[in-house]
């Protein structure tokens, strides 16, 4: 939107100088020499300004980068110097106007065709306006010199307009950067949050490839130096081959003294694999490894200051949350050690000491059997029996109060629903869930990556597919979670929109990401008026949801 209301704004200041250009010279060609009559005058402005309402109206309804954009300026350009000759040729003061089609040429289309289109039209209208001037000028070189002050001034402006056209360029160019990496960053901070309880090799990939799409670069590269295996420490995202992994390996295992030690970016060159702008991942208390991304022959004329900076702020940020993870793991453990002495202290409290008062009286019992009577050995059994009873009941309690599958408690499914409950009653459409198997069966990151993906899933239903049914179905078997949701909304073309990334939303990147760091699959399919379905197939390691 913000994108759409500064192209509406630049239009309306081009369009708002034609007209202004416009007028100024219409009142000069008014109250300036009376040879033309004044109603011929009138009638003359009058048409120019019908053609150029017509002209403005139809450049905003076209695309500007098309053929028929180019064309009508052509058109333009042609009528102005057709005009010039009902109102005093060189002389005449619309022979200004020509900046007009120059600047919107320079403007949507190129600084270079705008300057090719005047160039043409100072070609033409010299050569038309020399010839029809009936050997008033004993040269070409006399024609131009008499009329050299209107020729350096429109190339002065010409030049000017070139000027303002490559900086408003360059600020479209950095805005878009600007605005790509705010969009990267909301995306990857939703895909951390969400990841952070996977494995932390996962998390390297998620940097990895964030740093392939903030750079715009064909590949990125993190160099893991705490991989316990050789073949892991190198995670890769773009076009690559194993001669390129193998320098890069090598390049990073002779340099490793080098990377820790240093807290800024350099550029490695690799001979024959080009160069690379490494930067080391460090935290206060740990060296993680290294980041880099190769440099493309055509990003050197760019400069790479944009490029450090990119991979200066994904490595801060990839040392903080690998950070993050680390201690939330020793966290995780120092929560489970606690969890366990509580328990056991609890059951030395209570079961273990009806426990020890069962064995003790059964001993005597054995002990002492042949010298109890009938009526003191069924009293002792009773004794015995009922403490049983009680240690098995608070056993039971213990067990039922720590399990949330024993007391029967869905917390995970009733936040889902109630979520989506919400979403139904706000935007009035139908949402049904069904859960088949035991939601116990998830990790708790599968959850939240879960949770995320069927709010995203119904979010972009309701929004962009304006959908009045939707039906979310998860399926909890053992190994894996499959997660299908359908709408009946407006549909769209799957490839054409996930094909493009400035069409593909940031939501439909986060589904995919939270998927692929969980080792899941997700398939999107859709039509035209068909509606849309969205299908997760998710891997569920038994150990991994124990430990």
């Amino acid at each position: 939107m913000l994108v759409k209301a500064i192209a509406v704004k630049e239009d309306r200041s081009i369009y708002f100088f034609r007209y202004c250009s416009l007028l100024l010279t219409s009142l000069i060609y008014l109250l300036g020499d009376r040879d033309p009559p004044f109603m011929f005058k009138l009638s003359m402005i009058l048409a120019l300004f019908i053609f150029a309402k017509g002209i403005t109206d139809i450049y905003k309804r076209i695309e500007k980068s098309s053929w028929m954009f180019k064309s009508i300026l052509c058109l333009e350009m042609v009528g102005m110097l057709l005009q010039l000759l009902f109102t005093g040729g060189i002389d005449s003061p619309f022979l200004w106007c020509v900046m007009n089609p120059s600047l919107i040429a320079a403007s949507y289309i190129s600084a270079a065709y705008g300057c090719l289109l005047l160039m043409g039209y100072l070609l033409l209208a010299t050569s038309f306006f020399y010839y029809i001037s009936g050997g008033d000028y004993e040269s070409i070189g006399t024609f131009l010199l008499d009329n050299s002050y209107f020729y350096l001034m429109l190339l002065h402006m010409t030049f000017f307009i070139h000027v303002l056209t490559d900086v408003k360029n360059k600020l479209e160019r950095a805005n878009t950067r600007t605005n790509e990496t705010l969009w990267h960053i909301k995306s990857l901070y939703q895909i951390v949050e969400a990841a952070a309880q996977s494995e932390s090799g996962n998390l390297r990939k998620i940097f990895t490839e964030f740093a392939l799409r903030l750079t715009d670069q064909k590949m990125a590269f993190f160099w893991d130096s705490n991989a316990n295996e050789d073949d892991e420490r190198l995670i890769v995202h773009g076009t690559t081959g194993s001669e390129v992994e193998a320098s890069i390996g090598f390049a990073m295992e002779s340099r490793l003294k080098e990377f820790q030690s240093q807290d800024s970016p350099s550029l490695v060159n690799l001979f024959f694999h080009g160069e690379y702008l490494i930067m080391p991942v460090k935290s206060t208390t740990r060296f993680w490894g290294v980041l880099g991304i190769k440099m493309e022959a055509y990003s050197q004329e760019e400069g790479k200051h944009w490029f450090v900076q990119q991979l200066y702020f994904l490595s801060e940020l990839c040392a903080i949350v690998l950070e993050r993870h680390q201690l939330e793991r020793i966290e995780n453990q120092l929560i489970i050690i606690e969890e366990q002495n509580r328990i056991a202290a609890e059951m030395h409290d209570s079961v273990s000491q009806h426990m020890f008062g069962i064995v003790y009286a059964t001993h005597s019992l054995i002990r002492q059997w042949p010298n109890i009577p009938e009526k003191q050995l069924k009293e002792q059994l009773q004794l015995i029996l009922e403490s049983s009873n009680i240690a098995s009941q608070e056993l039971r309690s213990s067990i039922y109060s720590l399990s949330s599958r024993k007391n029967g408690s869905s917390f995970w499914v009733s936040t889902v629903t109630s979520h989506l409950d919400s979403l139904s009653k706000l935007h009035t459409v139908e949402i049904r869930m069904k859960v088949t198997g035991d939601e116990h069966r998830l990790p708790v990151n599968h959850q939240k990556a879960l949770f995320r993906i069927i709010s995203e899933a119904a979010g972009n239903a309701i929004r962009h597919g304006y959908s009045s049914s939707i039906e979310v179905e998860l399926i909890l078997a053992t190994g894996e979670a499959k997660l299908v949701v359908n709408d009946n909304g407006d549909g769209f073309d799957v490839f054409g929109r996930l094909s493009d990334p400035k069409l593909n939303g940031l939501g439909v990147s986060n589904m995919k990401f939270l998927v692929q760091s969980l080792g899941g699959t997700i398939e999107i399919s859709s039509n035209q008026g068909m509606g849309t379905q969205i299908l997760v197939i998710m891997p569920i390691d038994y150990y991994e949801k124990r430990n």
